[in-house]
């Protein structure tokens, strides 16, 4: 079936769906290091604002909440500050949080990041397997709990949360009973209706290393063994960047039914897995067939997978997604279709042409509608080279929106004491029509803070010969909540002689 009928089924319902497993708090400390510690050559953080996510079985009702479901979460956390936390940013997300197990002097499991000016310094991980009485509690409040559910999901991370499951009990409750554990062979005996090991955990699976090519190909060629390890009556392999491909050991099940995925940086994946599984969730618990269930788990994940700064794909994005509405002007193309193959066309790719600012302003709004993240870089842009447009192609993967601004000629004479070989209009006119670019903008500064103001960027790049504290825009992008990005360069061999003879500098991320 199509589209409109899974838009139909999932339309204004709000099924009750169970998460059981092993939660987390992710936190993180944001802020500048410019300085080295006196004890040791390391950066010391001074820390701006911290940042609280739920992490694990509880990022997986987060995504649940989000996309219109009605959640219970249970699991194992402490009586302790960071259990508050995780517990608040539950619940104003709309997770039910009453049936966690908190027993006093007990502590949360925290991984806490270390980021200075957008670049990641240090992870630290303070986690603890749950303790027998806790695992206990934590169970039977599940056991309890199943048979209120449409839909049970069991999240195995390794920390101990369900290890004292009454699995017979469990597969008796349980309407529709989906699996994500980091050894899915240890599940066989509850014989889930679905299981979502990736290609890694699949490989593991049959004691065997992890494909390099073709990866859905290995696994549908594997079909039988895998599902027989994993004792599920259906097999999800996820595989990142190339969707995933579904094993059925009931042969009247739809087996080698595949999703495409939506291409990403390396970076956007993260937590993408998790969004999976709640939109498959949701699928089943509203009553959809496998195939189409893992059809709205990958429409969800290809949602968080576009930017850095969303994490989350809300009911509403979720329905446009899969009737395929409009996208805003910002986020038009050319094609007429930018979502059905990987690296076609960026998903906001409009008409190449130079903007005005109130151009860029509206391409700006409208993308921010759809759910897009706006990503800012500049530069000179004179005499165009293979430097240039590594940079580009790498600033446009950190996020939907590339909006470039390019200086005007009156500002690079300021700069350079000199006028640039190339004009403004034409300058504007070359960088506009690279395919990585969205909009480009002429601007009349000698730093980019007007056009941070202005735009209020999710993320601001520049090249790798900058650091962080050198930069005149580094506050500007703080006061405007966005995030600096520092890319790496790319080196070209120079011209021998005459004018065009440039050093190797030019190639470096410095734009000019």
């Amino acid at each position: 079936m199509g589209a409109e009928h899974l838009i139909e089924t999932l339309r204004g319902k709000r099924p009750s769906v169970l998460v059981v497993g092993d939660i987390l708090l992710d936190r993180r400390w944001e802020g500048t290091a410019e300085r080295l510690c006196r004890e040791g050559p390391v950066p010391v953080l001074d820390v701006d604002r911290t940042l609280d996510a739920p992490g694990g079985a509880a990022n997986t009702a987060m995504n649940l909440a989000a996309l219109g479901a009605r959640v219970r979460l249970l699991g194992v956390a402490g009586d302790d500050e960071p259990g508050d936390a995780l517990v608040a940013r539950l619940a104003e997300a709309g997770v039910e949080t009453e049936s966690i197990v908190r027993f006093p002097g007990r502590t949360t499991s925290v991984k806490a990041r270390l980021v200075a000016d957008g670049q990641l310094l240090l992870r630290s991980d303070f986690c603890r397997p749950a303790d027998d009485d806790e695992s206990r509690e934590a169970c039977d409040r599940a056991l309890a709990a199943f048979g209120e559910a449409d839909a049970v999901v069991l999240c195995d991370y390794g920390l101990g949360a369900l290890a004292a499951l009454d699995r017979p009990a469990a597969r008796e409750r349980a309407r529709a009973l989906v699996v994500d554990a980091r050894h899915p062979a240890g599940w066989a005996s509850l014989h889930a209706d679905v299981v979502t090991p990736n290609a890694s955990e699949a490989a593991e699976l049959l004691g065997s290393p992890v494909p390099r090519v073709d990866r859905a190909a290995w696994a549908a060629e594997h079909a039988e063994e895998i599902s027989r390890a994993t004792g599920a009556r259906h097999t999800l392999v996820t595989l990142d960047r190339d969707g995933t491909v579904l094993l059925s050991a009931d042969e009247t099940g739809p087996v080698g039914h595949t999703t495409r995925a939506r291409p990403a940086p390396e970076q956007n994946a993260v937590g993408a897995g998790d969004t999976f599984v709640a939109g498959l969730a949701l699928g089943l618990a509203a009553g959809l067939a496998i195939d189409e269930a893992a059809d709205v788990g990958q429409t969800a994940a290809d949602v968080v997978v576009e930017s850095p700064g969303t994490s989350i794909c809300t009911a509403e994005r979720l329905l446009a997604e899969l009737a395929g509405a409009p996208v805003p002007e910002a986020a038009r193309g050319t094609g007429s279709d930018m979502r059905t193959t990987a690296g076609e066309e960026r998903a906001l790719k409009r008409p190449t042409a130079v903007r005005t600012w109130e151009e860029t302003r509206r391409a700006v709004e409208e993308a921010r509608e759809a759910g897009f993240a706006v990503v800012l870089t500049n530069g000179v842009f004179d005499e165009l080279h293979r430097g240039h447009t590594a940079f580009l192609d790498e600033a446009a993967r950190h996020g939907g929106l590339l909006v470039v601004g390019v200086n005007s000629d009156e500002s690079v004479r300021r700069l350079r004491g000199a006028p640039p070989v190339v004009g403004e209009e034409d300058r504007a006119a070359v960088v506009a029509a690279l395919g990585s670019v969205d909009c480009a903008v002429v601007f009349d500064s000698e730093t980019a803070v007007p056009l941070i103001r202005e735009l209020r960027p999710d993320v601001y790049v520049k090249g790798g010969d900058y650091l962080p504290g050198m930069l005149a825009e580094q506050s500007a992008v703080r006061e405007v909540g966005g995030r600096l990005e520092v890319l790496g360069y790319v080196e070209r061999k120079t011209a021998p002689r005459g004018r065009h003879a440039l050093s190797n500098s030019a190639d470096r991320g410095e734009l000019s």
